[in-house]
């Protein structure tokens, strides 16, 4: 089959398309005909060699979690499942033809919604779902802000927080992306390039601060976290941002003032929790009510470009590999 790998560490070595050996599903899984991936920064991050996010150490290997496609195979023991139906889920090594599936992370893709839509599901909702639910318990009532509301999590996150009821408040840095978050359901927009948004947070919430703040560059944001949210609020830390420093520093009174909780998340942490978030999502995404912008799609043959349209922070939502 064919797929793009990585053999080298860092990215200024590209990636390559390469005939490889076709896998076979082992017991659980699903082996999956891949319409299409989706690219997010996590791939990156990954091949920039961080410790803290890739699995092992071994080169050259496959990049990507995110398909969607059609069952081609069923390993021993699955169930619910059968040939020829559409799925979409977390898969290890997704850039490329085949792609092996364990049964508890996949689930059926709606008609209504496209292979290339169903390769930007898994994880920015299932991360915004991981935020939003499992960590912050966010319900209706409540005021979130959300970071970078234009990008693939951020999209999600807005959604999700919508359909528990929230107010939904997000950064962006441009009047494009304003936009954007706003027809997915944003109440307020805030460009931090131009506007304090701590300051403007307390202004949207008649000085209490928000509830609950979803981060996905806590370098950059968590001190000012601290001004934006109210008493008991909840920071989510989802990343630092593409080949930022793994530091920061904030102010101790400041979290111990508000009585704040601050909760870190990596994906790898979800994988036994997946079965129960997906019995959980699942019915919400049958509603057809869940947008999954896709902004652009590359070839296989152009994964480099795709990951370097990611890392220039210039999309709306996701960007896409077809198979």
């Amino acid at each position: 089959m064919k797929a793009v790998r990585v053999h080298r560490w860092g990215l200024s070595d590209p990636m390559r398309v390469d005939e490889v050996e076709d896998p076979s599903p082992g017991p659980g899984e699903l082996l999956v005909k891949a319409a299409a991936a989706g690219v997010n920064p996590v791939d990156l991050i990954i091949r920039l060699g961080d410790r803290a996010h890739r699995r092992d150490s071994d080169l050259p290997y496959i990049p990507g979690h995110n398909t969607a496609g059609e069952v081609a195979a069923l390993g021993e023991g699955v169930e619910g499942f059968r040939v020829g139906q559409r799925v979409f889920g977390l898969a290890f090594e997704s850039y490329a033809g085949l792609v092996r599936l364990k049964a508890g992370y996949a689930a059926e893709l709606p008609e209504n919604y496209s292979y290339e839509e169903g390769a930007g599901i898994t994880s920015p909702f299932f991360t915004a779902w991981n935020a939003l639910v499992f960590k912050a318990g966010a319900g209706p009532g409540e005021s979130v802000l959300v970071h970078g509301g234009a990008g693939g999590v951020g999209m999600a996150a807005i959604q999700l927080a919508k359909r528990l009821g929230c107010r939904v408040i997000t950064t962006v840095s441009s009047d494009e992306k304003a936009v954007f978050c706003r027809s997915l359901g944003a109440d307020e927009t805030i460009n931090y390039r131009e506007e304090d948004f701590p300051a403007r947070c307390l202004e949207f919430t008649g000085g209490r601060g928000v509830d609950v703040v979803v981060d996905v560059s806590a370098v950059d944001n968590f001190d000012k976290d601290l001004d934006a949210i109210g008493v008991h609020g909840r920071i989510v830390v989802l990343g630092v941002g593409i080949g930022k420093s793994p530091r920061t520093e904030f102010r101790v009174p400041a979290l111990m003032g508000k009585d704040a909780s601050v909760h870190g998340m990596v994906f790898a942490n979800l994988f036994q929790r997946l079965p129960e978030l997906i019995r959980r999502f699942v019915p919400l995404l049958r509603e057809g009510n869940f947008r999954i912008n896709v902004d652009r799609v590359f070839s296989v043959e152009e994964a480099n470009e795709a990951q370097e349209a990611v890392r220039s922070g210039q999309v709306l939502g996701k960007v896409i590999l077809t198979i």
